[in-house]
């Protein structure tokens, strides 16, 4: 039985330390080294052919067996190329149809914010499932807040939400990518953390796609991904309901 020696404890004849493989170091495959393409079995079966023992040769029928899986082998692995080939055909018309949404006016199902040249590129709203006390902060993309609205107890509803991009000094902020957080308080004094839906409406300003060709849409310096988008429109940008409370809103600036 042969000796099984540590890394830090080699054999006296070895003078060089192997260092042992780790978790961060182990080689890792994806396997496909041990998978059998129709390549290689077309040459193991012609190899078994031909080191076959002359006096016992291959049975017709095991022959026959062979060539059937050789052949639903390639069957099977030209369908896959066919699916893969397709798939990336259905991407790419995805991708070119979603160019369309450039220059229309989109809304989604997001608390995200954009500041282009002092001026706002989205309009806001907030859904509320029932009467609540609403604190509402605008944070920038370092996560400090710059903004702060009270609305005071608030009826259930649909209201806009109208940010002039200042921030609490009156300054204008600075062009770049903001958020708009949320505090509820309903009227038994708990916090709420549902029935509270953010969403904004702007102009699809660029189309981009993530590594994995998954379509990206801007607003300005907002990106979305597209299943954040819940209704397009050709005509004006989409606002909420209730313009008087925005109003009111901003009054509290």
């Amino acid at each position: 039985m042969s000796q099984i020696y540590s890394a830090d404890n080699p054999p006296a004849a070895r003078t060089t330390v192997l260092e042992a493989w780790t978790a961060e170091t182990v080689p890792v495959t994806d396997g496909s080294e041990r998978q059998l393409g129709k390549d290689a079995f077309l040459t193991l079966l012609l190899t078994q052919l031909q080191n076959q023992d002359p006096f016992n040769p291959m049975e017709d029928t095991e022959m026959t067996a062979q060539l059937a899986q050789y052949s639903q082998l390639e069957q099977l692995t030209n369908l896959n190329t066919n699916v893969t080939s397709m798939s990336g055909y259905i991407q790419a018309q995805n991708q070119f149809q979603t160019l369309s949404l450039i220059g229309k006016d989109v809304k989604a199902q997001s608390n995200l914010l954009s500041v282009s040249e002092g001026a706002l590129d989205l309009t806001a709203t907030l859904e509320l499932s029932e009467t609540a006390k609403i604190q509402l902060y605008i944070i920038d993309n370092s996560g400090n807040q710059v903004r702060m609205y009270d609305w005071g107890l608030t009826e259930a509803g649909l209201y806009d939400f109208n940010w002039d991009g200042k921030d609490n000094n009156g300054a204008k902020v600075p062009d770049g990518i903001y958020q708009f957080q949320i505090t509820a308080t309903n009227v038994q004094g708990e916090t709420m953390t549902d029935g509270v839906i953010p969403e904004v409406a702007g102009k699809v300003t660029s189309v981009s796609f993530d590594e994995y060709g998954q379509p990206i849409v801007h607003l300005g310096y907002a990106q979305l991904a597209l299943s954040q988008v819940m209704e397009i429109l050709q005509g004006g940008a989409l606002t909420g309901n209730s313009g008087a409370d925005s109003a009111a809103a901003d009054d509290e600036a």
